[in-house]
């Protein structure tokens, strides 16, 4: 048997805690655990602390360098706020460790192409959280889509309840951007239409999407319409998939799970996985980049690879349409008020 893997892990908020540090420690778990636990480090030294009783990390710290270089991990896990991401993963690649972090890539276009730009430099196998890559009913999605070519439209939806965070396009939306072309490939031209509330700093957006490949998506962003729900559906020659993500990406009243139909009849229906933990991709891109980096290979939603989804998502963010090779950003970080 291997030994474990030694992980250092950067932030500790309430997104590692609710959605990354259970993986982890199932991962750290059993006769034959696949990393060991190794560091915790934040600012907050009490979050930090908090993380070592509950989750088990054996040390604390508060400066991830002193702790990378101190520690000699094999993995590294960065999950710091959004605006923080550039910061803190253009300090963590030079140590060419593979590397783990959350989405997004950068808030601007500018960081997430630098940051892509060291993981090359440095040689760096990274691995960005788009977790809706790894949900099971969207991989099979994925599946039906190459079984199926050539697929003629692809429609999603994000609705979600109250979410009147000014820059959710960036910080949320950007996951159902990224899992359009995760199914559907490249992005050749975007047309958005984006419909404010009048009392708030707070869209809709209506996105059409034209793929190199000359497929056509459309995606609605629905950020107050009082329920929660995902779904992606592809339709072929007289077929169409559909997937609703589970976990809490969908309120409870609302079917879940992958069902498939062709010549007016149901192909399956099966329902959503019960884990919240694989339903909601968490422990699925976790498994993918510990593979992938034991192979020595770049996975599909690497630090190169997402940097087109955040260009992407910064124009729709802007409200841009055109051809997005076109496309130059305008307004800066969206993080800064």
């Amino acid at each position: 048997m291997s030994e474990p893997l030694r992980i250092a892990h950067i932030g500790a908020g309430p997104f590692s805690r609710a959605n990354h540090c259970p993986c982890l420690q199932r991962l750290a778990a059993g006769p034959e655990p696949r990393i060991s636990m190794e560091a915790i480090c934040d600012l907050d030294i009490e979050k930090a602390e908090a993380f070592h009783e509950d989750f088990g990390y054996k040390a604390v710290y508060t400066d991830f360098a002193e702790m990378i270089e101190t520690v000699r991990p094999d993995r590294i896990y960065s999950m710091v706020a959004p605006q923080f991401t550039a910061a803190v993963l253009e300090r963590v690649l030079t140590y060419g460790i593979p590397t783990f972090t959350e989405k997004p890539p950068g808030v601007t276009v500018e960081q997430s192409a630098r940051l892509a730009q060291l993981a090359d430099e440095y040689n760096v196998i990274s691995y960005v959280g788009f977790n809706r890559r790894r949900v099971p009913g969207l991989v099979r999605l994925k599946g039906w889509i190459e079984e199926n070519s050539p697929v003629r439209y692809i429609r999603a939806e994000m609705v979600r309840n109250n979410r009147t965070e000014s820059e959710f396009a960036i910080g949320t939306g950007i996951h159902a951007i990224d899992c359009l072309r995760y199914l559907g490939g490249n992005v050749a031209e975007v047309e958005t239409i984006r419909t404010p509330y009048e009392d708030r700093q707070v869209r809709d957006y209506l996105v059409r999407l034209r793929f190199q490949s000359g497929l056509i998506a459309d995606l609605a962003i629905l950020v107050c319409a009082g329920l929660s729900r995902e779904r992606y559906l592809v339709q072929a020659d007289n077929k169409m998939m559909e997937t609703t993500v589970g976990s809490h990406y969908s309120s409870p009243f609302c079917t879940k799970g992958e069902r498939a139909y062709a010549d007016n009849a149901v192909v399956f229906d099966d329902p959503v996985e019960e884990d919240p933990l694989t339903a909601g991709g968490f422990l699925g891109e976790h498994l993918a980049f510990l593979d992938a980096a034991e192979r020595g290979e770049r996975p599909n939603c690497c630090l190169e690879d997402a940097q087109h989804s955040l260009k992407l998502g910064v124009a729709v963010y802007e409200g841009y349409s055109g051809l997005i090779d076109d496309f130059v950003p305008a307004q800066g970080d969206p993080y800064v008020k």
